[in-house]
């Protein structure tokens, strides 16, 4: 266990203590995982003021969770008593008797009266429950928390992107094979496991031809058999920190027109980055990157946000857009992935995560974004 994540844990206690409350619940994975370190937690972390915390999971999970916890997180499993046989292999201290709900509200009485959670990412029927328990949203302020990183985080996300371009170098090595897209992915995700990672950041986009065209796109079993366009979308989750990039190229001969473009979008990419330093608007590096779209007279297939934040999850603050308002900080790790995209035809996309410094945006990720 990396003892540097009881650091986020202890920015969660002073979130709490920043808003008078006796506890946060924690409902989100993500939330978890950046409180512990623990790779696909359930259910429930309790942080209090006047208890222990506690990881309050399934009595399926129970074992599981245990050998993954930190030492100083109590570990209590939830269980509906049933027919007799039915309890079980779970130290008696450890289980509570009820539902998920129960348990929650058992835990919560010995705590204090004032409570915060994540609302925004839990399921329907726990967040209800929270909510009329009269827990205050703490959404917005842990998103905030979560954006600035420390050292020791933008380290394991450079490993993430080390790992996922490794990953990369390897896929583009089977264009020549006439593959699938579906065969490129999944030698992608087989280097990512063989590398140790926990997996994709997201399921990987491999495009081929027109398919480029399409933002969003699963692979299929469309054959790379003649000179055309190609793009990946790619990202590894490394012991929790995930990556994100993007990749365009022209296969085979020819392809002027498609190589020209790669250009346009790369230098509205770098117009972007050139201009991202802290106490800027989220909004400023995104309109400069559509200046050179509107120069080009082809803005308007530019139909999405320049970036986002990445972290424990692949999509976090900040989100760099039009109007979008929030201040860029140092600590921040974002996208830059300006895309241009002619339904029918192809698309582009160049996508590369910064780290913003005291001054300026540096750039993590190492792979060439002209790929020949």
């Amino acid at each position: 266990m990396n003892p540097n994540w009881d650091g986020n844990r202890k920015k969660v206690k002073d979130l709490m203590e920043k808003k008078g409350l006796d506890a946060i619940i924690l409902t989100g994975q993500a939330n978890i995982t950046y409180s512990t370190g623990i790779r696909d937690p359930t259910e429930v972390l309790i942080i209090s003021k006047n208890c222990p915390d506690y990881l309050l999971t399934s009595s399926l999970d129970y074992y599981r969770m245990l050998s993954r916890t930190p030492k100083d997180v109590i570990i209590k499993a939830f269980h509906r008593q049933g027919e007799k046989g039915t309890e079980p292999p779970i130290p008696r201290g450890d289980i509570i008797d009820g539902g998920i709900q129960e348990a929650i509200k058992k835990l919560l009485s010995e705590c204090g009266a004032k409570y915060g959670s994540d609302l925004a990412w839990s399921l329907y029927p726990i967040g209800k429950y929270l909510v009329e328990l009269g827990v205050i949203d703490i959404s917005d302020e842990l998103a905030k928390v979560r954006a600035k990183k420390d050292s020791w985080e933008v380290e394991l996300i450079e490993e993430s992107i080390e790992a996922s371009e490794k990953a990369l170098r390897e896929s583009l090595e089977m264009l020549e094979e006439k593959p699938t897209e579906r065969e490129v992915e999944g030698k992608f995700y087989s280097s990512l496991m063989s590398q140790g990672a926990w997996g994709e950041s997201f399921p990987t986009i491999v495009a081929f031809y027109e398919n480029t065209a399409l933002p969003h796109y699963n692979p299929g079993s469309v054959i790379l058999e003649r000179p055309g366009p190609v793009l990946i979308d790619f990202g590894a989750n490394m012991k929790g920190y995930m990556s994100d990039m993007t990749r365009s190229l022209w296969f085979g001969p020819g392809g002027r027109e498609y190589k020209k473009l790669i250009e346009t979008v790369e230098e509205a990419q770098s117009q972007a980055i050139d201009i991202i330093e802290p106490g800027i608007e989220a909004w400023v590096p995104d309109n400069a990157s559509r200046k050179v779209f509107e120069r080009e007279g082809i803005l308007r297939y530019f139909n999405h946000g320049l970036g986002h934040g990445v972290g424990v999850e692949i999509h976090e603050r900040p989100y760099l857009r039009p109007n979008g308002n929030e201040v860029l900080e140092k600590g921040m790790v974002v996208t830059v992935e300006p895309g241009i995209y002619y339904p029918g035809l192809y698309g582009v996309r160049i996508e590369d995560m910064v780290y913003i410094t005291e001054r300026k945006a540096r750039i993590i990720t190492r792979f060439s974004r002209i790929i020949h």
